[in-house]
């Protein structure tokens, strides 16, 4: 069973990702959040195994967050899912510790995709984004 951590501050949003993921038999979503700072606690507590989050939220941000994390946990897999999807940006995230980056423009079976590639040790990178960000 792969654990997910749902964070984004739009509770729709939230709630979609948490239905979508919830028809896979191999996922289960643990916990919600809808600020960093409520995140890095959800991340504390469930120990999720692949921590999905939004870049722009409450409380410090995505790229915050995923440093707070990567410094408690260096083997977390964190995936972001954004609605920015410039290079610059992206490779932020990467830089930041992000073992993929899918945007909220993508497909919603990529969701899932990305979950079980990065609860199996691999990283993912939406289809519509340059493939040498990941070097």
């Amino acid at each position: 069973m792969i654990h997910v951590l749902l964070a984004d501050d739009h509770p729709v949003v939230r709630s979609g990702y948490q239905r979508l993921l919830a028809l896979e038999p191999d996922i289960r979503v643990v916990a919600e959040a809808a600020d960093a700072d409520a995140a890095y606690a959800g991340f504390i507590q469930h120990q999720p195994d692949v921590l999905v989050t939004d870049l722009t939220m409450p409380g410090g941000g995505g790229l915050d967050l995923i440093r707070r994390v990567l410094r408690r946990a260096p083997q977390a897999r964190v995936l972001v899912f954004s609605m920015h999807d410039s290079v610059p940006l992206v490779r932020q995230a990467l830089d930041s510790g992000a073992r993929g980056f899918l945007t909220k423009a993508s497909a919603p079976e990529s969701l899932v995709h990305a979950v079980r590639t990065l609860a199996a040790g691999d990283r993912y990178l939406a289809p519509e984004l340059p493939a040498w960000l990941l070097d």
